[in-house]
Parts: C-alpha cells; sequence; structure tokens
C-alpha cells in the first residue's frame, strides 16, 4: 500500500479573509499532492505554504496560485525560503472555475498589483519602480509588524 504525507493543520478560507490584510508567509512552499484529479484521474498537484494574517492566531495553509507565485517570484527571487517574513497585501477576487464562481486570495508584495492580461488571466506584477530600487523606509517594515 502507497502511502503519503498529508500537510497538517488549518486551512485558510478565502471567503474569510478580507482584502487589504496584512499577511506573512512562515514556512517554505512545497509542492504536494492534492486530495483532486484531474480528467484523466491522476493527481493535481499544489503549492502549499503556511500563511500568517494579520488577526488571526496562527497560521493556516494557503494553496499558492501561479499568479501569486509568479509574482513573488518577481519580488523576492525563485527560493520560496526568501518569501519567508515578506509583509504582502491580501487581495480576494472573485472568479470562476471549471464554471463555478469561487473567490481567489492573492497575496501581493509591496509595489505589486494584481491585473487582468490581454488574455483575460489574472497577474501579479509589478506597478511603479521595481521593488530592489525603492527606498529602504518605504513602506511597512517587516519587524514592526506585530504578527
Amino acid at each position: 500500500m502507497k502511502y503519503t504525507k498529508s500537510i497538517g493543520g488549518a486551512w485558510a478560507k478565502s471567503t474569510d479573509i478580507t482584502s487589504g490584510t496584512k499577511a506573512k508567509i512562515m514556512s517554505e512552499t512545497t509542492h504536494t499532492e492534492s486530495q483532486f484529479k484531474d480528467k484523466n484521474g491522476a493527481p493535481k498537484f499544489q503549492d502549499v505554504a503556511k500563511v500568517r494574517f494579520e488577526g488571526k492566531e496562527e497560521a493556516l495553509n494557503v494553496n499558492l496560485n501561479r499568479a501569486t507565485i509568479y509574482g513573488l517570484i518577481d519580488a523576492f527571487g525563485e527560493e520560496s525560503k526568501d518569501w519567508i517574513g515578506k509583509v504582502l497585501t491580501v487581495h480576494t477576487e472573485k472568479v470562476v472555475v471549471a464554471g463555478k464562481r469561487v473567490t481567489a486570495l492573492y497575496l501581493i508584495p509591496e509595489g505589486f498589483e494584481v491585473r487582468e492580461n490581454s488574455e483575460g488571466y489574472i497577474e501579479v506584477v509589478r506597478t511603479g519602480q521595481p521593488v530592489s530600487e525603492q527606498p529602504v523606509d518605504d513602506g511597512p517594515n517587516p519587524d514592526d509588524i506585530p504578527f
């Protein structure tokens, strides 16, 4: 019998998180098998990180969507360990997935925004000057945020 590890802990519900809330990623992101299967019966995969949301007691599991991951890569690099502790802003939005309206949750780095591209896909993209060129005192200091 084949055994697989499951991800422990509570999961964030995007409908329970308010847009504009501050958040921090608290763990490396893991690429793991989902409980769902694709149309051919093969397992789907998900990218999960522990995220602490402002006003919440514990870090919650969040399945990071592609738009969020690509924004984090552009802001902080390809290593998910480099995303830990960075202050992010939550953006939630109703989207249609497989014919159903769901609330998507995006984690937005400072200096980035959520935008729809020319093909109708949601992206997390840099706005204004690049994050690396912003003054050090621009935006909140991660160490000053009490969560």
